[in-house]
């Protein structure tokens, strides 16, 4: 949902009349307004978007892990922490 301080804007969507009245009988079900309906399906398709480009991200990280190894970052991050304590 958008926080109250965002502002809002409006604008003008065609939709073709089955595809209208198909989210109108949607909405109602849900007991939503077609506003709230449609900016929650706006949410969620940018949403499913992300984490689509997250997933194909981690592929290629995948494809080749030597590139990706943290491991030599382990020991400076220790000394840091064994730093701190003392």
């Amino acid at each position: 949902m958008t926080p109250k301080s965002d502002a809002l804007k409006t604008f003008t969507v065609r939709l073709p009349e089955n595809l209208y009245r198909s989210a109108k009988v949607l909405a109602g079900r849900r007991r939503q307004s077609m506003n709230h309906f449609i900016r929650e399906s706006l949410e969620r398709a940018l949403r499913e978007e992300q984490e689509r480009g997250l997933e194909q991200a981690f592929a290629l990280l995948a494809r080749s892990p030597d590139e990706c190894d943290v491991e030599f970052a382990f020991e400076a991050q220790s000394e840091v922490v064994r730093r701190d304590d003392a």
